[in-house]
């Protein structure tokens, strides 16, 4: 049985190489939609509801993505957690696969605490798929 992808959810931190992202896609079957999640992390200190803008990198990749033929949705969400939010928006969006980038850790960071994609995958009920990039 093939499972339909109709939409992806896709979080970044930071830029990421639109080749990356089409090589990762061209492997699945569908993705109709796929929405670039971008998190702002609010301090405790400062007050939410605060309007955030989508950064400059963030709209230059959906460029190049929808330039590549993807039907590309660009969010960006503020929050004191950033695996929290990325559930909502997962849940609440409904999506069908959330894809996301990380990179290797390094020293302590591999004993100390987990990844923002261990904790989505622990607390989503989507399908996650991890890419480690260098």
């Amino acid at each position: 049985m093939v499972v339909q992808l109709r939409k992806i959810l896709l979080p970044l931190k930071e830029r990421v190489d639109a080749g990356e992202i089409v090589a990762a896609l061209s492997q699945l079957e569908g993705g109709n939609e796929v929405t670039l999640f971008h998190v702002v992390k609010v301090p405790i200190t400062t007050p939410l509801g605060v309007e955030v803008g989508t950064p400059e990198w963030l709209k230059s990749l959906a460029e190049e993505l929808r330039k590549s033929g993807m039907n590309v949705r660009v969010v960006v969400a503020e929050a004191r957690d950033v695996a929290s939010a990325i559930v909502e928006e997962a849940e609440e969006g409904k999506y069908d696969l959330i894809i996301m980038f990380k990179k290797k850790k390094k020293g302590l960071e591999r004993v100390v605490g987990r990844s923002i994609s261990e904790k989505v995958a622990e607390e989503t009920r989507r399908p996650v798929m991890t890419i480690l990039r260098e």
